[in-house]
């Protein structure tokens, strides 16, 4: 349940481009917290949406930093927010560790649960 609410208290904070999200935001245009038109980051689902498209950014992107971040213009010009070979590893290890989940939960669902249920 404290996980839900801090999803959900997260989208909306997203959704309203509130400035206390990350300290990284604060020096940001809100346009790069959120915008729905943009054509280079993805932002169409603002609960869940943002995890596939962060995932799918490759090494080199995330350290010479993610078109669209930029501290001018709407976040098209300026410095790019990038990420720390540390950091980098740390979300490779959480896409792992939602794979693994996703994987363990799609077993008891599919296959250890029926068998429970039917002995």
């Amino acid at each position: 349940a404290i996980g839900f609410l801090s999803v959900l208290g997260f989208g909306i904070a997203v959704v309203h481009q509130h400035d206390y999200i990350a300290p990284r935001c604060a020096a940001r245009p809100k346009q790069v917290i959120y915008n729905p038109h943009s054509s280079v980051l993805y932002h169409k689902a603002p609960l869940l949406g943002w995890i596939p498209w962060v995932m799918s950014l490759s090494y080199d992107t995330l350290l010479k930093g993610v078109p669209g971040t930029g501290t001018r213009q709407g976040g098209e010009k300026g410095t790019l927010l990038r990420l720390n070979l540390d950091a980098i590893v740390l979300l490779r290890f959480h896409a792992m560790a939602l794979k693994i989940a996703a994987f363990c939960t799609l077993l008891c669902m599919g296959v250890l649960f029926p068998l429970y249920w039917t002995s």
